[in-house]
């Protein structure tokens, strides 16, 4: 047997000064680990496809022998008896070449505001890679940062990326969208970017707090004039921290959001990933910015990977408080009830799919539930004794979908509209 995960073998992560496999954060013997190194960037020599797969073979064999700390406790990592093959083929690209930005975020760190430029020509790492079909297979790629527009080198590796890749591919930009992108603009018109932008306030007073800048109204100004282009483009999040989590501060945040016909767009719940346990009291929060949302007919609404976990690991008596707090305020069918629906179509085939079934009450009292994935490596795979089915069986099925994902859910959201020709079917609500 063999200890591999998905981003090992096809994902590539571009820092300033190294070229890692992962982003993800975990806590395992009390430490937060992940990120795992690929590449060290020496004596600014720029990398090349060579490179990466010997990085790649490097970390595998490291993991195989729990030499790895990065990886050591990874609950990513899977067991499969067919050595994996190590390439440099990327199916998903995330692009932190610099560390320059226009805010001051309480939860970030200088990793990513620090003002680091490139060690290396990124514009020449992709051509390498380029050149070599590494982007064949590509399907995203996400631009975080700091604040990627701020580099002028945006644009040029962003087309240098579509050259030879993928015709199916998306970039997603991490962008405070603090300053009007004439390229976001163009990129939105053309279809080939989505943006996701952290506003984590509902006045200009937390918004300083938070975010350590007085751009409250620069954000949603810009906002605005991109979801004009294509609200479904468009992920508006809310990070959870000490400053924004009072009620009255995210009534604000909706209001705002509604003033600036920001209704249509997504919106994905998020948490300082700093922190290893969420307390009841930060999950009524994420519950009650849930429910006003709904309660605005802002439907396109999801809590990230961590905050979903957490729900679905409640027990009994934290449940009932949960359930006691949303019948105070009078939210209603924000926890989803199994015996109402009895039996439902789960979109998605990873982790967040996995736990919930594994997990939760609603799904042991749920009559019947089959599940799809628009992966067509997974189609006709098992998952819990069912077949993985193709997304196209939602063409003629009644029944209601929940979207089991949170990095692809605006992509999901869209397939089944795609497929079903309306939204009626979907459901949002939290799962416990």
């Amino acid at each position: 047997m063999y200890k591999t995960c998905k981003d090992l073998e096809v994902s590539l992560y571009i820092a300033p000064n190294e070229i890692r496999a992962c982003c993800k954060r975990f806590f395992y013997n009390d430490k937060m680990r992940g990120d795992a190194k690929l590449l060290d960037i020496i004596d600014g020599k720029t990398p090349t496809a060579e490179d990466l797969i010997k990085g790649r073979q490097k970390l595998f064999d490291e993991i195989q022998d729990d030499k790895n700390d990065q990886c050591l406790g990874c609950p990513f990592l899977k067991k499969v008896s067919k050595k994996p093959k190590i390439s440099s083929q990327i199916k998903h690209l995330s692009i932190e070449h610099h560390s320059v930005c226009n805010l001051r975020c309480n939860y970030c760190s200088e990793i990513y505001y620090g003002g680091k430029r490139s060690k290396y020509n990124v514009v020449e790492f992709v051509k390498y890679l380029n050149n070599s079909g590494s982007f064949q297979n590509c399907n995203q790629v996400v631009w975080g940062g700091g604040e990627p527009t701020l580099d002028k080198s945006f644009e040029l590796i962003l087309e240098e990326i579509n050259n030879n890749a993928n015709p199916k591919i998306y970039h997603r930009v991490f962008t405070n969208s603090v300053r009007y992108s004439e390229a976001i603009t163009n990129f939105l018109k053309k279809g080939l970017v989505k943006i996701t932008t952290s506003v984590d306030a509902g006045t200009p007073e937390t918004f300083n707090k938070v975010r350590g800048r007085p751009k409250f109204l620069n954000v949603f100004e810009n906002l605005k004039r991109y979801s004009q282009i294509n609200p479904k483009y468009v992920i508006i999040k809310y990070i959870f921290t000490d400053e924004n989590c009072d009620e009255n501060e995210l009534i604000k945040f909706v209001d705002n959001c509604l003033l600036y016909n920001l209704d249509k767009c997504n919106f994905q719940i998020s948490l300082n990933f700093k922190k290893e346990k969420l307390d009841l009291k930060i999950l009524k929060k994420v519950s009650f910015l849930f429910s006003i949302l709904k309660m605005n007919n802002i439907n396109k609404v999801f809590v990230d990977d961590h905050i979903a976990l957490r729900f679905m690991s409640l027990n009994i008596e934290e449940t009932k408080k949960l359930e006691k707090y949303l019948l105070e305020h009078k939210f209603k069918n924000i926890i989803l009830n199994a015996n109402e629906i009895e039996d439902l179509v789960l979109y998605g085939a990873g982790n967040i799919a996995r736990e919930l079934v594994r997990k939760t009450s609603f799904f042991k009292n749920l009559r019947n539930f089959d599940i799809v994935d628009s992966d067509e490596e997974k189609i006709g795979n098992t998952f819990f004794k069912k077949k993985i089915l193709s997304k196209e069986i939602l063409k003629n099925d009644k029944r209601k979908v929940f979207i089991a994902s949170a990095l692809f859910y605006d992509e999901i959201y869209d397939n089944i509209v795609q497929i079903k020709g309306n939204e009626n079917n979907i459901i949002t609500g939290l799962i416990v």
